[in-house]
């Protein structure tokens, strides 16, 4: 709300965010700072007396974003796949709960292929180990599997 007379210059705003007071000590005037905010039509106006440009909001490109939840890690977590991680002396493996030769390629390659948007161990070393045993394992059944892999 703006309080005065408009007819003598004086302007006293109760909100300090909109119209900020600048005190000059050498004035006894008040000068009232107008904000606009910022790519806007009032903003280009150059014949505006005191008018201010706020800055543009934060694009928030440096906030951490919680990553898409992928079918790989909802499979993983409730345990539907047959993988375990295996320890051993040369590094981590994946330890099959079944026989690579014996599993379902049409549902589980789409699904390891899935995992490989995860960038978080162990789903990430999970997905891109399991797609390459199962493509050195899996011989004639890979091929009918990769018009599922290539979605338009």
């Amino acid at each position: 709300r703006v309080h005065g007379d408009n007819r003598r210059g004086l302007l006293i705003h109760s909100s300090p965010v909109l119209f900020p007071i600048e005190l000059d000590i050498n004035s006894t005037m008040t000068t009232i700072l107008r904000e606009s905010d910022a790519f806007t039509v009032k903003s280009y106006q150059k014949n505006r007396k005191n008018t201010g440009v706020l800055k543009p909001p934060a694009a928030g490109a440096f906030d951490l974003r919680e990553p898409e939840r992928t079918i790989f890690r909802k499979f993983y977590t409730r345990g539907d796949l047959p993988i375990a991680l295996e320890h051993d002396t040369k590094g981590n493996k994946i330890a099959w709960k079944v026989e690579i030769e014996k599993l379902d390629y049409h549902y589980y390659l789409p699904i390891f292929f899935d995992g490989l948007r995860e960038t978080q161990h162990p789903y990430e070393f999970f997905a891109r180990q399991g797609i390459h045993d199962m493509l050195e394992h899996g011989g004639d059944k890979v091929l009918p599997c990769i018009p599922q892999l290539i979605l338009p």
